[in-house]
C-alpha cells in the first residue's frame, strides 16, 4: 500500500467497556466535543431492541445499530456488511466509531481489519475501554470479556471516580496497571475526558495476515474471573536480530492456541540509528521507526499480555534473537 492510500483510510475507533461502565456517555460527549468532524456511529446493544441509538441522533453523519448479539460473534456478519456499506461514502467521512456491547470480545472485531477490503479502506485508530470505577471488581469477577477489553485497549478510561474513595481509587489504578501495563489511563466523571486523547491514538496497521480463516468468536461468554491473563516483560541488554525475531514471533504467535494477546515494545536494531516501536495484537504485528537513540543506550524490550504466560521459556526465546553484538550482553536492559 502507497503512503497515499494510507492517508486515504478513514480511522476507526472501537470503544468498549463493562456493562454500565459508561460508554454511550463517552461516546455523546466525544461527539458533542468535535461538531465539525463527521462521523458515522455504530451502535451494538445485546437485546433485540436498541435504545442508545436514539441519544445519537443528530449527532453524527450516519448511524447504524446492531442488535440482538454481540458484534464479536453472533452479528460480527452484521458489523462487515456495515462497514462495506460505509466504504462507498468515506470521503464524507471523518471518523468511525464502533459501540460495543458490555459483553463483547475485542479481539474478533479488531481481526476485521485486516480483511482486503477492510484494509485497503479503514484503519483501526485505537481501542478505548471504559471500565466503572465502582463496580470494577465485580464486573471482572462476573464478565470474563472484561478482562478481555482491558488487554486490548490503547486508552482504559476509568470512569465514575467521583463514586469510590480516594485510596480505593489509587487500588484500582494499581489493579488496572497490573492488567494492562501498556494504556493509558485516564480518569473521569460522567465520561468527561479530553477527546483529543482518544481521536488521535496512531493507527496500528495490520500488515500481518492471518493464515487460513479468521478465528470466530467463542458463541457463548463464561462468567468467571479469569486470572491467567498477566503481563510479562521480556528485555534484553542491545540489538536484536529482525529475521531471527520475525520467525519467533510467527511461531508463538500463529498457533491455534497460542496465549499472547498483546504485545508492545521497543527495538534496536543493527546498522539503524532509529528505535523501532513494536506493536501485536495476537498474532497481527506491526513494527514502525521512532526518534533517533542519540547518545542513550540501545536495548531492546517487550511487553507481552496473555494467558499463563511462561516469563522463563519466553525470555530465553526473545534472548535466541539477539544481534550477534548483544547475545554476550545478557538479557537485563538499562
Amino acid at each position: 500500500m502507497s503512503v497515499e492510500q494510507a492517508m486515504k483510510r478513514v480511522p476507526v475507533t472501537l470503544l468498549t467497556g463493562f456493562l454500565g461502565a459508561g460508554k454511550t456517555t463517552l461516546l455523546q460527549h466525544l461527539l458533542d466535543a468535535r461538531p465539525g468532524l463527521r462521523f458515522a456511529v455504530i451502535e451494538n446493544e445485546f437485546g433485540d431492541v436498541g435504545f442508545d441509538g436514539s441519544l445519537m441522533e443528530g449527532k453524527c453523519a450516519a448511524l447504524f445499530e446492531l442488535n440482538d448479539g454481540c458484534i464479536c460473534c453472533s452479528v460480527r456478519q452484521d458489523l462487515i456488511a456495515v462497514f462495506e456499506q460505509l466504504i462507498g461514502g468515506l470521503p464524507m467521512l471523518d471518523h468511525i466509531i464502533i459501540e460495543t456491547t458490555g459483553l463483547a470480545d475485542p479481539g474478533p472485531v479488531m481481526r476485521i481489519f485486516d480483511l482486503p477490503q477492510m484494509r485497503a479502506a479503514l484503519v483501526l485508530d485505537g481501542v478505548v475501554t471504559v471500565v466503572d470505577a465502582a463496580h470494577m471488581q465485580a464486573s471482572l469477577n462476573d464478565v470474563a470479556a472484561c478482562l478481555e477489553q482491558i488487554a486490548y485497549a490503547d486508552v482504559l478510561i476509568l470512569n465514575k471516580v467521583d463514586r469510590v474513595q480516594r485510596d480505593t481509587l489509587g487500588s484500582l489504578k494499581l489493579r488496572l496497571r497490573e492488567l494492562n501495563p501498556l494504556a493509558a489511563i485516564q480518569l473521569a466523571e460522567f465520561g468527561q475526558v479530553d477527546v483529543e486523547l482518544l481521536l488521535d491514538l496512531g493507527g496500528r496497521p495490520l500488515e500481518e495476515r492471518v493464515p487460513g480463516e479468521l478465528h470466530e468468536a467463542e458463541q457463548h461468554h463464561e462468567h468467571r474471573h479469569d486470572e491467567a491473563i498477566q503481563p510479562v516483560v521480556l528485555e534484553l541488554a542491545g540489538e536484536v536480530d529482525v529475521h531471527a525475531l520475525d520467525l519467533w514471533l510467527a511461531d508463538i504467535t500463529r498457533q491455534a492456541d497460542s496465549s499472547v494477546l498483546r504485545m508492545k515494545g521497543i527495538l534496536a536494531v543493527p546498522g539503524d540509528p532509529r528505535r523501532f516501536v513494536f506493536n501485536g495484537v495476537r498474532d497481527l504485528i506491526d513494527v514502525r521507526p521512532d526518534r533517533p537513540w542519540n547518545e542513550e543506550t540501545r536495548f531492546s524490550r517487550i511487553v507481552m499480555i496473555g494467558r499463563s504466560l511462561d516469563l522463563a521459556s519466553l525470555q530465553a526465546g526473545f534472548q535466541s534473537c539477539a544481534a550477534a553484538s548483544a547475545k554476550a550482553a545478557g538479557p537485563t536492559a538499562p
